[in-house]
């Protein structure tokens, strides 16, 4: 029996898991776009179910078949011989010169030597073309190698074994090396045979930063950035969510220096970074997302990320320099501080509900019992006055207070900042309900 196509592996394919299949059967499934490279499988003798990536078993066999289907592929393509009809018809005349045997058979090595000599002219040229592309693809600047990334991308879609010899991104000193290595195997492969995304950040500014991007995706395609802090690890900060944008140019692209309200540095934190297609993607590009895989991390999604994205890659980095002793120092004192102004926070929001709660009590039991009266009492009325110039002298202290709360102060600087947010969004509603009940009383005649 051939081991190599033994029926034992398993597959997932969506939701469930298929098999068993032999590599041919794998690999057939891959063409017709239903499995890629990420997809999990699975045989007997296996812990746990692994990424095809991971099991070189089977990304060894699957290798070989994309090769020689390259190859099959390219020798089909190649120029079938013809008899030179010429010489044949010059062999067949009787008034050509016979020539001795052994003259004959110089000529033909002769011809084989010719022949052999230009293959292997042919090769050695092809060979110093390959090597000086290697050699500029990991050498050249950001500027020039976008000019041969093009070249580069072509060829090793085509022949697959190319990829570890050329260097599909720019050469990058400002990012870690095990990032780098994610940016460049994202840029190798084919999207309908399973779509991937990488990103790095640039650690050249720490209060400058900006992300590169490198997918197999096609050529100018948009994505959108979206950061989201980690409100338990921001220095001086209770919360920052922000976006950006980025457009591949073959393969690669950066984006803008990301920043903070009106241009001003992150704080220092940890954040989570969610990358998907733009909302904005030409309509040519947009159609070719359509027809890949879905790719989606499987997280939970803040409220801004569209839920329908195609596709969804996430990570998370740590913005703003080194998480070092002095920044848990500095962050434990900005908590101590929060702390501090949170139980103050609290004592207040009592405060402000007791004493809305009561204002609310008082005029609204005064009204009702004037709209149920047929008709209000001379006491009745001046309840109601009593009342309502209290209300009215509580009303202009607070509203000095409430309308300082702006939505960017009550984000940045309350850590119960939702909390008083009800409280105003309470008291404008009260404020209506006030005037509107005033108007009823001084105008009894439109009760009905």
């Amino acid at each position: 029996m051939n081991m190599e196509n033994q029926k034992k592996w398993f597959i997932y394919v969506g939701d469930h898991h298929e098999g068993p299949f032999t590599p041919d059967e794998v690999f057939e499934k891959q063409k017709a776009g239903i499995t890629n490279d990420e997809s999990f499988v699975w045989c007997e003798g296996m812990g746990d179910w692994q990424a095809l990536t991971q099991v070189s078993e089977l990304f060894q066999e699957l290798q070989k078949r994309r090769q020689r289907e390259v190859k099959v592929k390219t020798e089909g393509k190649a120029e079938p011989k013809t008899e030179n009809r010429m010489s044949a018809k010059i062999d067949a005349s009787p008034n050509q010169d016979s020539s001795s045997p052994t003259e004959t058979h110089t000529r033909k090595n002769n011809g084989k030597k010719i022949a052999i000599t230009l293959g292997a002219g042919i090769f050695v040229l092809f060979a110093l073309s390959l090597g000086t592309l290697a050699v500029l693809s990991r050498s050249s600047s950001d500027e020039f190698h976008s000019t041969l990334r093009p070249t580069l991308t072509k060829m090793v879609d085509r022949f697959s074994f190319l990829s570890g010899m050329f260097k599909l991104i720019p050469s990058l000193n400002d990012v870690k090396s095990d990032e780098l290595k994610e940016l460049e195997q994202a840029a190798i492969g084919v999207p309908d045979l399973g779509v991937k995304i990488a990103i790095a950040l640039s650690i050249a500014d720490p209060n400058r930063p900006f992300f590169y991007i490198s997918s197999n995706l096609p050529h100018k395609t948009k994505f959108d950035f979206y950061l989201i802090g980690n409100n338990e690890t921001l220095l001086n900060k209770l919360q920052l969510n922000t976006q950006t944008t980025a457009t591949l140019h073959f393969g690669f692209g950066k984006t803008e220096v990301v920043s903070s309200d009106g241009g001003q540095p992150l704080p220092k934190g940890e954040y989570q970074v969610y990358v998907t297609e733009a909302n904005d993607q030409d309509e040519s590009i947009k159609s070719l997302i359509a027809s890949y895989p879905p790719n989606r991390a499987n997280v939970p999604l803040p409220v801004q990320i569209p839920n329908g994205s195609h596709f969804l890659y996430t990570k998370t980095f740590f913005l703003g320099g080194e998480r070092d002793q002095t920044y848990l120092t500095r962050l434990k004192a900005f908590h101590d501080k929060v702390k501090q102004n949170a139980d103050k926070e609290m004592t207040e929001l009592k405060q402000y509900s007791d004493t809305l709660f009561s204002q609310f009590s008082t005029f609204t039991g005064d009204f009702n019992k004037i709209y149920n009266a047929k008709k209000a009492t001379p006491v009745m009325k001046l309840n109601w006055k009593k009342n309502s110039e209290t209300w009215l002298q509580i009303n202009n202290q607070l509203e000095q207070t409430i309308q300082t709360w702006t939505k960017e102060t009550l984000q940045n600087e309350f850590f119960y900042g939702k909390a008083y947010e009800l409280v105003k969004s309470s008291y404008e509603s009260m404020k209506k309900l006030f005037t509107m009940e005033s108007a009823y009383i001084e105008k009894p005649e439109d009760k009905n």
